[in-house]
């Protein structure tokens, strides 16, 4: 009888950690999803679209934040170090203005290559904009001054299936974007930047659909 008098608080003490111990792992694990699922939330937020009129467009934009439009340069001829335009990268040029047609810019780069400055030129000169030329592989300065520029204003941004890419890790802080297939044209990401490192990505498709 001793026995089990001296055991009962023994087996409550034993029953007391045991289910301490099991309310707690639930909240470390609830604490940690949450914790996860807020940055993805806040950081960006991926959304694939079909432009099919120059109207669409508007409805991504915030006056509270800078809009950074980030395309690849169309397609080109393939020939040499630095290709030209083909006829349907001419074409997807254009389509680019059109469809930025309704988005007032405030400032259009592009790398110093040809079919980088021949995709932004079209809207460019629709929108009374001087080109501007960036290093594709030093990002930075190029962002800092859009920012610093025209914060609350609206940006053309056209590089390539590897800088593109590299620009969207910077302005979201993330390291989720990898390099564009080089099939691909017809992507539109619509950044919304509150401050470099934390922002939200719409990717739109635009143009003739690429593979």
């Amino acid at each position: 009888m001793k026995k089990s008098v001296l055991l009962l608080p023994a087996l409550l003490i034993f029953l007391h950690v045991a289910l301490s111990a099991c309310e707690k792992d639930p909240e470390i694990i609830t604490r940690t999803i949450i914790e996860t699922d807020t940055l993805v939330i806040n950081h960006h937020d991926t959304v694939v679209v079909t432009l099919t009129d120059t109207l669409t467009l508007t409805e991504f934009l915030h006056d509270t934040a800078t809009t950074f439009l980030l395309v690849r340069h169309a397609e080109t001829t393939g020939s040499g170090s630095n290709p030209d335009l083909s006829a349907d990268g001419l074409l997807r040029a254009a389509e680019l203005a059109r469809v930025l047609k309704n988005v007032s810019l405030d400032a259009a780069y592009s790398t110093n290559l040809l079919r980088t400055t021949k995709t932004a030129q079209p809207t460019a000169a629709d929108q009374s904009l001087t080109l501007q030329t960036y290093d594709g592989f030093v990002l930075n300065p190029m962002v800092d001054a859009v920012l610093a520029n025209h914060r609350g204003g609206a940006a053309l941004i056209v590089g390539h299936s590897n800088t593109t890419p590299a620009l969207l890790n910077l302005l979201t802080g993330t390291n989720d974007y990898t390099n564009i297939p080089e099939t691909q044209y017809d992507n539109l990401y619509v950044v919304t930047v509150f401050e470099k490192g934390r922002a939200q990505v719409t990717h739109l498709k635009y143009g003739k659909a690429t593979p």
